[in-house]
């Protein structure tokens, strides 16, 4: 019965992955709970020391192929100017979604009121979901029952989040254990076997969030 679940969820999603980039904006406006554009500088109001502790969703791709996975680290500001709104993440080099964030420069962070979304995306890779047979973009969001959609910068997301917030990537580099300045990183990498996470600071493109 799984099996025959997770392969109608799979006809839907690639279904979906037909949408074209003009259907977006109708895609945003008739998503459940309706998901508005909002001016992150204006109208953010989460505290940005604890807006990543909501176990976010980040999400990375486009048409062709995405991915996603829960994040509980981040920043948020502005880089080179104060005019230039940027999110930075942080993904480890053994997650599957770090070859998504080196293929691809766009990537959505998504909050959601379900905690069952989170867990699950924490808990499951989407290497389990991977099939030479299977051609589906995001096989793991299909297994989870999420529809997936595009911005008009074809960046992945999906209907459910209450929030969204896309971004292109400026910059990256890959931290090494000698870039370490004092003993807290030094600590805390200590037995963890991911590697040490890669750094991507992206510029915000477009925000939109569930009216409240």
């Amino acid at each position: 019965m799984k099996r025959v679940m997770f392969i109608l969820a799979c006809m839907a999603m690639i279904g979906c992955a037909g949408d074209n980039n003009g259907k977006v904006k109708e895609e945003m406006s008739n998503t459940k709970g309706e998901l508005k554009a909002f001016d992150v500088q204006k109208e953010f109001a989460d505290n940005g020391f604890t807006f990543f502790t909501k176990n976010l969703i980040l999400c990375v791709g486009d048409s062709s192929e995405s991915n996603a996975m829960t994040i509980g680290w981040g920043a948020i500001g502005n880089y080179l100017g104060h005019d230039r709104p940027a999110v930075t993440v942080y993904v480890a080099p053994a997650r599957y979604t770090y070859e998504f964030m080196e293929r691809h420069k766009r990537f959505t962070i998504m909050e959601f009121e379900d905690p069952e979304v989170w867990q699950f995306f924490g808990k499951r890779s989407g290497r389990e979901f991977v099939d030479s047979a299977n051609q589906v973009p995001d096989a793991k969001a299909a297994a989870m029952g999420l529809t997936l959609a595009y911005t008009e910068n074809g960046t992945p997301y999906y209907k459910e989040a209450k929030t969204v917030i896309e971004c292109e990537t400026m910059t990256a580099w890959h931290q090494t254990p000698e870039d370490f300045r004092n003993e807290t990183p030094r600590k805390w990498y200590e037995g963890f076997e991911a590697g040490v996470h890669a750094v991507y600071i992206g510029e915000v493109l477009g925000a939109w969030k569930t009216e409240d």
